[in-house]
């Protein structure tokens, strides 16, 4: 983990994931050319021209980031792995998002297949529900407590976050992002962490959890293509240079998909010169 203090490392706050990215490819040599504004660019990867989608990551598959990004699919996989899981449902009538209600009094909608904190709704009346398409939305038990993110790298947990948003995740609020230095790292959490990566085959993602007050762990979302801001510029405590790693993580990727193509076509080529040589003698 590439890691350093608040005060020897300085970042724009204000920078984007996508800024962020292009900045540091810029300092790795790897020529970035902006293709969108802010959401697609491209690099040079030994010759070849190579891009980087902020919409979804390049170390994930298509397969991968589809099954993250549908909260019911990834609830579903979580619960058959008996890996703690926020009470939910896929109502498909008014009638069980209502009976859903009853049960935990206060419940949050989110949409199947949204992104960030948009369209969520805390619910504790059948009225609100009433308003809402239901059918578009999982509705999971409403749980109050300390919100961490495990960032995800390759398998191995290369930052922690605990996120405070003040007085409601309903209201606008300051956010505060405090990074924890590896020593405070809960263990249960980290190899959570790398078990809900590996269940999804996803090479970078972070993993979010809830803990109540009676300090039980619930798994609040993955997310394929977290903001990097934060760890570059926490509210407190160590600074990860994430960029640099994703990157170097990607140009990595991206070479070793070159290695089985130029494998395959070395053993090819032998294989025909044995058999030609097989029936020249």
């Amino acid at each position: 983990m590439v890691a350093s203090s608040v005060a020897s490392f300085m970042v724009n706050p204000k920078l984007g994931t996508a800024e962020l990215l292009f900045s540091c490819a810029e300092k790795m040599g790897l020529t970035p050319i902006w293709l969108t504004a802010d959401s697609v660019f491209s690099i040079e990867v030994d010759g070849q021209e190579r891009y980087i989608n902020l919409a979804r990551s390049p170390l994930n598959s298509d397969a991968s980031a589809a099954l993250a990004k549908n909260k019911y699919v990834t609830r579903c996989i979580l619960e058959k792995n008996h890996i703690p899981n926020i009470p939910f449902i896929l109502p498909k009538t008014h009638a069980q998002a209502t009976s859903f209600l009853k049960t935990y009094g206060t419940i949050v909608a989110k949409p199947v297949t949204g992104a960030g904190a948009m369209d969520i709704h805390i619910i504790n009346e059948q009225a609100q529900l009433k308003t809402l398409r239901i059918n578009h939305y999982i509705l999971e038990k409403y749980i109050t407590g300390k919100e961490l993110r495990f960032l995800m790298l390759n398998g191995e947990v290369v930052g922690v976050h605990r996120s405070e948003y003040g007085t409601s995740v309903a209201k606008d609020r300051p956010l505060e992002r405090i990074s924890y230095p590896q020593s405070n790292w809960d263990p249960t959490l980290v190899k959570m962490s790398q078990r809900i990566t590996d269940l999804l085959n996803l090479k970078f993602a972070a993993v979010d959890f809830l803990i109540d007050a009676s300090g039980h762990a619930y798994t609040l979302e993955v997310n394929t293509m977290p903001g990097l801001k934060w760890f570059h510029a926490p509210s407190s405590g160590p600074i990860v240079d994430i960029a640099r790693l994703f990157l170097e993580s990607v140009v990595d990727a991206l070479r070793r998909e070159q290695q089985p193509n130029r494998s395959t076509l070395t053993n090819s080529s032998i294989r025909a010169y044995n058999e030609l040589m097989g029936v020249m003698s």
